[in-house]
């Protein structure tokens, strides 16, 4: 089937967030497909985040994957679904192991969905909402690892027509998991679809602008609304307020500085756009069942034994 793509082409060290692993080259040159599709066979990757969604099959061996809170023991046949934005990380547990990787953007997959597409977190609050199902065993799998096989195939290949094949082998993947209720998406009625639109560049602005002390005012004036057609608007277009949503965004990037930077609990809140540290304190308990100090120092213990795990298997 070609020439396995390796894994240091796709992961690359971030200076920012120090020895976090972040994504690079997530999306083919070509314009009209954004779109990349490989065989992992590397020890595991650390933890880490991009802005694309990303699927993982199972092919050969099992994988320790972690994504967000949550840990899963992947065995041959698995299906594990990573939002964008969600940090997420893996670890080969058996002396082979092989993972099929497609990283996408969402509006690839479901192009209804390219309304709540076009912003960072308003997607994974919605799934997260819906109790989105990350991981999960089909039965007789057949029939999914044949498309994935494919989706390889293609993106391998290029040959005339291969964007339009990948798509609807992947809309061809999504409707097998919806039909048989591994997965859920939420419906987007016209109305919300409306609210979406007009409450638009003020969604924009806040995730540009989430580490700043916003106001109700000013970010209902990005979209030249009054404050209370806004709330009204708002509320009906993410199911959320205007502060559910904004603590959402930076607790979100406030867990992603606490794994990866040294910087103190009270300084992270306020580059999150917190302004109270107790505040900060309390939605981040309330949130992941932690502080944000034993979550740092949880996660970093995994890491560091993951770390290790990793370059352990990588020298033999």
């Amino acid at each position: 089937m070609g020439k396995e793509i390796e894994y240091s082409d796709f992961y690359v060290q971030d200076s920012e967030y120090g020895d976090a692993i972040v994504a690079r080259d997530f999306y083919i040159p070509e314009s009209t497909l954004p779109f990349m599709a490989c065989t992992y066979r590397w020890p595991g990757a650390q933890l880490h985040w991009h802005h694309y969604w990303e699927i993982l099959c199972q092919i050969e061996g099992r994988t320790r994957i972690r994504v967000g809170n949550e840990e899963f023991l992947s065995e041959e046949g698995d299906i594990t679904i990573i939002g964008s934005e969600e940090l997420h990380s893996t670890r080969k547990i058996s002396s082979e192991h092989c993972l099929l990787i497609l990283q996408f953007q969402g509006s690839v997959l479901m192009p209804y969905l390219k309304t709540i597409e076009d912003f960072r977190y308003l997607s994974n609050m919605i799934f997260e909402n819906l109790g989105f199902k990350q991981h999960f065993r089909i039965q007789n799998n057949y029939y999914i690892r044949g498309l994935l096989e494919k989706t390889l195939q293609e993106y391998r290949e290029r040959q005339f027509g291969y964007e339009i094949q990948i798509q609807a082998y992947l809309m061809q993947m999504f409707a097998f998991f919806l039909r048989s209720r591994y997965i859920q998406v939420p419906e987007l009625g016209a109305e919300k679809q409306q609210a979406l639109e007009k409450v638009r560049h003020s969604l924009i602005y806040m995730e540009e602008n989430y580490n700043r002390d916003l106001s109700l005012a000013e970010v209902a004036e990005r979209s030249n609304i009054s404050i209370y057609n806004f709330c009204r608007l708002f509320k009906k277009a993410t199911d959320n307020t205007f502060i559910e949503y904004m603590n959402y965004i930076r607790l979100k990037e406030a867990e992603k500085m606490l794994l990866c930077s040294d910087r103190s609990v009270g300084d992270i809140a306020l580059d999150s756009g917190f302004s109270s540290l107790s505040y900060f304190n309390r939605l981040f308990k309330r949130k992941n069942s932690i502080s944000p100090l034993q979550y740092r120092k949880q996660n970093r213990t995994k890491n560091e034994q993951d770390k290790n795990s990793i370059e352990a298997d990588d020298s033999l």
